[in-house]
């Protein structure tokens, strides 16, 4: 008999809520490092302000590291799933389009939905500072690919 895949996901009219903020992370395809690549890793960022992420979610952190994305967002129209997945379709045409050979996301992604009791900014912050953590630069404010809504305009 065939295992079946364990759900991981909230019910999912949760992820319509325009009040309900998810922290994700996005994972390339085997770990490879593609946003080592400034011109794809510029891309991405563009694409969270004018592509489906940019127009169906609210933004409050983003972190891009060479292997996988960290987003702090919630729906503003329709449902987040949709949107990371059409997004991530979006996102590996445009890259295949630029020279990228090989797949972009791994299948799925990570999803965290914040409690009532979590800060919302302490977890900016921890998400920003994952370059930090990963011994990229010393300070996050350093980092090309880091932002959260309570800095200057997204890079």
């Amino acid at each position: 008999m065939a295992r079946r895949r364990k759900n991981i996901r909230l019910p999912r009219e949760q992820y319509e809520i325009p009040a309900r903020i998810f922290s994700i992370t996005i994972c390339t395809s085997g770990r490879r490092p593609l946003f080592q690549n400034e011109n794809f890793a510029r891309k991405i960022i563009h694409t969270l302000q004018s592509g489906p992420l940019g127009e169906q979610t609210k933004r409050y952190a983003v972190c891009l590291m060479p292997d996988h994305l960290h987003i702090m967002a919630s729906p503003v129209k329709g449902n987040l799933i949709d949107a990371i997945n059409s997004w991530k379709s979006y996102t590996a045409n445009l890259l295949i389009k630029n020279g990228l050979t090989g797949a972009c996301w791994q299948r799925g992604f990570y999803d965290h939905a914040l409690r009532k009791e979590e800060d919302i900014r302490v977890v900016a912050e921890y998400i920003v500072n994952n370059p930090v953590r990963a011994g990229i630069v010393n300070r996050w404010q350093e980092y090309p690919y880091s932002w959260h809504r309570w800095m200057a305009d997204m890079p």
